[in-house]
């Protein structure tokens, strides 16, 4: 069975704003720890979450198990207006880093969106 590849969702408000992504599923390019379609995805996703975290101290929820490949953060309903500011200039940045992947990799990663309240 072929591999599906990593496929990341971005949330969005109906304004457009981001308001999470979940990333999950092996990039399928090579070997564990040879793979490096999954070592950017992992850099960019675990890079976004510590800066929304620890830098822009933005309140998030989020999940991640190794297993499957997943991780997931979703803004919290408490942001306050910088929070969120803050927060699109990081996810934004995430998506252009994935989107760029993307480009290069297109079997191996696949971007979605939907929509959130």
């Amino acid at each position: 069975m072929k591999n599906p590849g990593t496929a990341v969702t971005f949330y969005k408000r109906a304004d457009g704003a981001l308001v999470g992504f979940r990333a999950q599923g092996h990039s399928g390019y090579a070997q564990a720890g040879e793979d490096i379609v999954c070592a950017g995805i992992s850099a960019l996703t675990q890079t976004t979450l510590n800066g929304l975290v620890n830098v822009a101290r933005v309140p998030v929820t989020h999940r991640q198990d190794d297993r499957t490949a997943l991780l997931e953060a979703n803004i919290g309903p408490d942001a306050n207006e910088k929070q969120l500011e803050q927060a699109q200039l990081l996810l934004e940045t995430l998506l252009q880093g994935l989107q760029a992947i993307e480009r290069s990799y297109p079997r191996n990663v696949r971007i979605f969106f939907e929509e959130r309240r």
